[in-house]
């Protein structure tokens, strides 16, 4: 039998195929999986390899990766020999195609032939709606419960990503039964957009040390990050500096939220520091923020030196 998996989601798509080996063959090893990759691999021996019988076992299965041959422009001697070998194929064993995107020809012979005559199976990208759903699917599946407040934490610091959600899900599940909010916020790192709002926030509320010991342990955890700082604190600033003037119109947290498209807990705790805040000082910031990315990228100041120095002066 032959199968298709496509989609921009590859953990999906990897489940899935796990899924499919496990129920067809006897066992899942070397003598039964023969594993290739399209875009690296002798196009040669995977087409020897999709048409030469079984040995020790009963069936086996050949899985081609980044079939990009599946999508439009491809080269029809390739298309025409993969199309010939499932046409013909030998029952004893299956072949399965994986393409990770999806953007896949409809059109094409060999999509069409498995549509009719195999499986095809769909990855795409899970739409916000779709999040909690499928993340609670993920912990009930492995028998093990989440309340609704660490779920929602723990979507936000995975940011759609569903790679690092299976990734932070498995290590809170070998952890605990039943996850809470603390389990969330003591194991499940937050995002640097999380980090670097708290430390917008800080400086917004005149908490400038607290703001220099968010940004040291950023240093610590992810120097990688501190490169990208700069931009989101502007970023940050101009969000304040939307809040402020919206709300100068008039426009109450909930009716400037759906006019941002953010959601209203974000504005609620721009507009608390407006004690503090002014269209004056948010400028004054953004100008120095400037100032401070042209020097480091200039060689006029080390970037981390630089930084700690727009804090503290802030």
């Amino acid at each position: 039998m032959n199968f298709i998996l496509y989609g921009q989601e590859y953990p999906i798509m990897k489940k899935q195929l796990n899924k499919l080996l496990a129920s067809r063959l006897d066992s899942v090893d070397e003598l039964s999986v023969f594993r290739f990759d399209y875009q690296n691999d002798d196009i040669n021996e995977i087409l020897n390899e999709a048409t030469s019988f079984p040995f020790y076992v009963a069936r086996k299965a050949v899985i081609i990766d980044n079939a990009s041959f599946l999508q439009k422009g491809a080269k029809k001697e390739v298309v025409d020999n993969f199309f010939n070998i499932i046409k013909n194929g030998v029952d004893q064993i299956d072949l399965y195609f994986l393409l990770r995107c999806d953007e896949i020809d409809e059109k094409n012979p060999i999509f069409d032939f498995i549509k009719n005559n195999g499986q095809i199976f769909v990855a795409l990208a899970l739409t916000p709606a779709q999040w909690p759903k499928y993340a609670k699917k993920y912990f009930m599946s492995q028998n093990c419960e989440i309340d609704n407040d660490a779920l929602e934490e723990l979507l936000k610091r995975i940011d759609n990503d569903l790679s690092r959600f299976i990734n932070e899900a498995d290590k809170l599940i070998l952890y605990k039964n039943h996850i809470d909010i603390i389990d969330v916020n003591t194991m499940v790192s937050p995002t640097l957009e999380d980090d670097v709002f708290h430390i917008a926030n800080a400086l917004l509320q005149g908490e400038n040390s607290l703001a220099l010991a968010n940004y040291r342990d950023l240093r610590l955890t992810s120097p990688k990050d501190v490169d990208r700082l700069i931009p989101l604190l502007a970023s940050q600033f101009r969000f304040a500096e939307q809040v402020l003037f919206l709300s100068k119109q008039g426009l109450s947290k909930n009716e400037i939220a759906t006019e941002l498209n953010v959601k209203p807990f974000r504005v609620g705790i721009t507009l608390s520091n407006k004690k503090h805040l002014s269209l004056k000082r948010i400028y004054l910031a953004l100008d120095n923020l400037f100032m401070l990315d042209w020097q480091i990228k200039s060689g006029q100041i080390d970037r981390y030196y630089g930084i700690e120095l727009f804090l503290i002066n802030f």
